[in-house]
């Protein structure tokens, strides 16, 4: 891998806070793909830091117009299960994942009679799935052709899943009761607006439940990987566990820090009511509660301003 990392600054604005100037932090090349294009047409990842929120953001020309083509596409291996996942136990362990996530929007708001959900970016149907099994009517948006009929089949005919942009879902206003969308946000060309569409279908005394990944955690492991003394010696002694090429060649448009998090639901019009660290992606086992431990201990030591954990989890209301 070739590393570009050099501190400049970049004319983009931050897309949530709208500041300019910001520093240049870390770029590398290549970046992540899906099927046959890169995720950045440029072939590159480069990541702006906020100097005012924290948001971390690329440097890049892409496009709505890019993402939403991109993410048309499907891939045929995972037609079969109900997330994202490539393998059967990858597949469950997602699939627990987001049954959590329901027990922790559930106790926010309880659920009742004929309520019912939008998930935003409902991959192949798995929290909705969880949902209906509670007794709410799961609804969907999802851009991959594969995704929404699957999710459409395994929900039935009191459903509705929309194949394509939220502007254009056939989904009446005040319409649901839970509005949710799990590591999806972090994709979007601008997630406030996507946040603006969404809130105009929540009802007066529904929810707006997301995660998105942390900032904090980022720039911590970006150190782990490329930047602290050790990290060559740690390169060749764990080559198995660093995983030093999947720091910087992801996918997302945007990655939050906590403060980035709470204006994105600020600028939709929305109420932060709950906000948490969130271990999405660890699959369990020492390492994974070990992580955990520390991510809520820094949660806490930092006066609930730093989240040291891959995502973080909010749940907003309407501002009245």
């Amino acid at each position: 891998m070739n590393n570009l990392s050099h501190l400049n600054f970049s004319p983009r604005p931050c897309r949530i806070c709208g500041i300019y100037n910001n520093p240049i932090v870390a770029s590398e090349e290549p970046c992540a793909g899906w099927i046959d294009q890169p995720w950045m047409p440029e072939g590159h990842y480069t990541l702006i830091r906020c100097q005012s929120c924290g948001n971390l953001y690329v440097d890049s020309n892409v496009t709505e117009k890019y993402l939403n083509d991109l993410q048309s596409k499907y891939d045929p291996e995972t037609e079969h299960k109900t997330t994202y996942e490539f393998t059967e136990d990858d597949d469950r362990r997602r699939t627990l994942e987001l049954a959590e996530n329901w027990e922790m929007l559930a106790r926010i708001r309880l659920p009742g009679r004929n309520d019912k959900l939008l998930d935003f970016g409902c991959a192949w149907g798995a929290f909705g799935n969880i949902a209906k099994k509670a007794g709410v009517i799961p609804n969907g948006v999802e851009l991959q052709p594969a995704g929404a009929a699957h999710s459409q089949k395994l929900w039935g005919g009191e459903s509705v899943v929309h194949r394509g942009p939220i502007e254009t879902a056939p989904f009446d206003e005040n319409e649901f009761q839970y509005i949710t969308s799990f590591e999806t946000l972090e994709h979007v060309f601008d997630p406030i607006r996507v946040l603006k569409n969404l809130k105009r279908l929540l009802s007066a005394d529904g929810i707006v439940v997301i995660s998105v990944p942390s900032a904090d955690y980022f720039i911590f492991k970006y150190w782990v990987y490329r930047k602290q003394p050790f990290n060559e010696w740690m390169r060749r002694t764990f080559p198995g566990n660093m995983q030093g090429d999947m720091v910087l060649i992801h996918n997302h448009i945007n990655t939050f820090s906590i403060k980035a998090a709470r204006l994105l639901m600020e600028k939709a019009g929305l109420k932060v009511v709950f906000i948490a660290p969130y271990c999405s992606g660890l699959r369990g086992g020492l390492l994974g509660k070990m992580i955990k431990c520390i991510g809520t201990l820094v949660w806490l030591l930092s006066f609930k301003k730093i989240i040291l954990a891959p995502s973080i989890f909010i749940a907003a209301e309407k501002e009245i």
